[in-house]
């Protein structure tokens, strides 16, 4: 039951911060998502103005703006059921990129 983003690049831009890191996947999932440990904000309160996940695998990653989860989607779309983490997801090399909007 974790998600543990671990940063590997911290970019400034012009009117934002760009976070770029990877995620591990143990335990089992949550129906709706959870929060990954390890996301820091960069001088900043408010919410990520993009986010993007690149795997290798055929699943597909989400993020809800409003609760700051992490949704994982078995191939076909439809959401992974509340069960262990399939060794398509704790075996993937999944990127997160969050972009945060400085001076906020």
């Amino acid at each position: 039951m974790a998600i543990v983003f671990t940063q590997v690049l911290k970019e400034p831009g012009l009117r934002s911060m760009r976070i770029v890191g990877t995620l591990a996947f143990t335990g089992n999932y949550v129906v709706s998502g959870e929060v990954p440990s390890g996301i820091v904000k960069p001088h900043t309160t408010k919410n990520p103005i993009m986010v993007k996940f690149s795997g290798r695998t055929s699943n597909e990653y989400a993020y809800d703006p409003a609760t700051g989860k992490v949704l994982v989607f078995a191939p076909g779309g439809a959401e992974l059921t509340a069960a262990a983490y399939p060794a398509g997801v704790t075996g993937d090399a999944v990127t997160m990129e969050l972009e945060y909007p400085k001076f906020g």
